[in-house]
């Protein structure tokens, strides 16, 4: 059956979710029933006159709700589930009056990232898409001990509401344990978050307005690029290379504009795994410094280091105030505890305390207490020197996979730390179509264009090692590896079928 969309190019609503939007409202109306098939995404893109990847992502919502399916060779199909969701929504109410998605600011960039860090995969899918510990590392008999403790020595207080601010016995033990780092801090200058991502929407808060720019990595987190997007932000993408970001290029924009930040993750950056050199830390301070423009320092990676020697965080060799440090106990330690926290001269930190009050007024503390017990016991150093050894071995084992089982075309990072390994596949390769097709064979993965602020590079992913055993990495590497040969071999059928109808429209 045909399948008729109608866009509107003036929305505020991306044409992707307008595209599964509608979908779902075809489907909720009985027009699209479980076994009709969808348009092929090529076959789309070019009726609706739009990129291919708004409709493969448009797809792959779909997909991840469990509305359609995709058959190699096939196509893609409604499914039963859709059809009886259908019929569920169509013995609702009447749909409300007033027009939600026309009122809400648009979240594209968020969607993407909620729905990787929350989507349920079915079981024995194979995931190297998540930058996280895995969770049969956690010493849960040590932790467990140390909540029985702070709940015993001072239950009452931290079940009361707490400080914004953050749990002061903490903000001392980080002091204490950054200055061996060689960071120095005062307590005063430490200000306890839910995390990295509230780190940023507070910095954000505090120095972004509408139209500021900022200097960002290109490629780098996307929960960055998701909250400074929010103010309508204008950014200025400098590319990362092997060695960081490219501090000529940084040089170069800051001669001629004037950002309100800098964001860079220099040790083990998320997705490209790499890490500036000392002299390449010295000079991005010293431009930070001449040019009068904060960095942003995401040091939540730096103690997961495996091999060669440790080079000292931007905020460590910071002498002139010009670094706010920002990390977390998410990725050494445990990520649902939601702790983490950010290091400034003590003027920010305090507007910055003022801000957290209007979002949250009151932090939970016994998140905090039971952390702090647990590492001042040596606990979480015990842990970490755990998890480096293991994350070394999967580190290993994907490299080794990736030799075995990748093309020759390919070519990928070798990270020192870190959680994931960066992958740069022919430039026809589109590697959100190729997880498509790794999907239904059990595996997945991060796509290298949802990492980037611009320009996005179509042919990079991101695979992360640290959620799986060596011999389940091997085995994702190896169908993802399927795949892509597949793939390869496909577009080279096609250039040489098309290759005599070049020939033949020449003569």
């Amino acid at each position: 059956m045909a399948v008729f969309f109608e866009l509107n190019r003036k929305s505020r609503i991306p044409l992707y979710v307008q595209l599964v939007t509608q979908t779902r409202e075809m489907i909720a109306r009985g027009d699209l029933k479980a076994g009709d098939r969808m348009p092929a995404n090529r076959e789309l893109a070019r009726q609706l006159d739009v990129n291919r990847n708004t409709v493969i992502t448009a797809y792959s919502e779909l997909e991840a709700d469990g509305l359609i399916e995709s058959h190699v060779g096939r196509g893609t199909f409604i499914t039963a589930i859709a059809e009886n969701r259908g019929k569920a929504e169509a013995t609702k109410t009447e749909p409300s009056p007033v027009m939600w998605n026309t009122l809400m600011l648009s979240t594209q960039r968020d969607r993407w990232l909620g729905s990787l860090l929350g989507s349920q995969q079915p079981r024995n899918t194979i995931s190297l898409a998540h930058g996280l510990p895995q969770a049969e590392l956690f010493p849960l008999d040590d932790f467990r001990r140390s909540v029985d403790r702070v709940l015993r020595k001072e239950g009452r207080e931290l079940l009361q509401l707490g400080l914004s601010g953050g749990y002061f016995p903490l903000q001392e033990y980080l002091a204490s344990h950054m200055s061996l780092a060689g960071i120095k801090a005062t307590p005063e200058e430490i200000l306890i978050t839910n995390g990295c991502q509230q780190s940023l929407d507070l910095i954000r808060r505090v120095f972004i307005d509408a139209g500021d720019e900022i200097a960002i990595e290109n490629p780098t987190y996307p929960g960055a690029i998701s909250v400074f997007c929010v103010t309508n932000a204008r950014f200025v993408s400098v590319p990362v290379g092997e060695a960081g970001m490219d501090l000529d290029a940084l040089e170069d924009i800051l001669s001629q504009r004037r950002p309100k930040l800098i964001y860079t993750i220099p040790t083990y950056h998320n997705p490209t795994g790499a890490r500036m050199d000392m002299s390449a830390r010295r000079r991005l301070l010293d431009i930070a410094i001449r040019y009068r423009v904060p960095i942003i320092e995401d040091d939540i990676y730096s103690e997961l280091h495996y091999e060669g020697p440790l080079h000292p965080s931007l905020k460590a060799m910071d002498q002139h105030g010009v670094v706010i440090s920002i990390n977390s106990f998410s990725k050494i330690g445990f990520p649902g505890l939601r702790v983490g926290w950010i290091v400034a001269p003590r003027v920010v930190i305090e507007q910055l305390n003022i801000t957290k009050q209007n979002a949250d007024l009151h932090a939970s503390l016994l998140s905090q207490a039971a952390i702090y017990e647990f590492s001042r016991r040596g606990l979480l150093a015990k842990h970490v020197r755990r998890v480096r050894r293991a994350y070394a071995v999967r580190r290993d084992a994907m490299l080794e996979a990736l030799e075995r089982y990748f093309p020759d075309e390919a070519t990928w990072s070798k990270p020192s730390g870190g959680m994931a390994i960066w992958v740069r596949l022919p430039e026809q390769i589109n590697t959100s179509e190729i997880l498509l097709h790794a999907a239904e064979r059990g595996v997945t993965f991060s796509p290298g264009e949802h990492f980037y602020s611009s320009r996005p590079q179509l042919n990079r992913m991101r695979l992360c090692f640290t959620m799986a055993s060596p011999a389940v990495i091997e085995e994702g590497i190896r169908r993802i590896g399927s795949v892509i040969k597949e793939r390869i071999v496909s577009l080279k059928k096609q250039r040489a079928m098309r290759a005599p109808e070049a020939m033949r429209a020449l003569v």
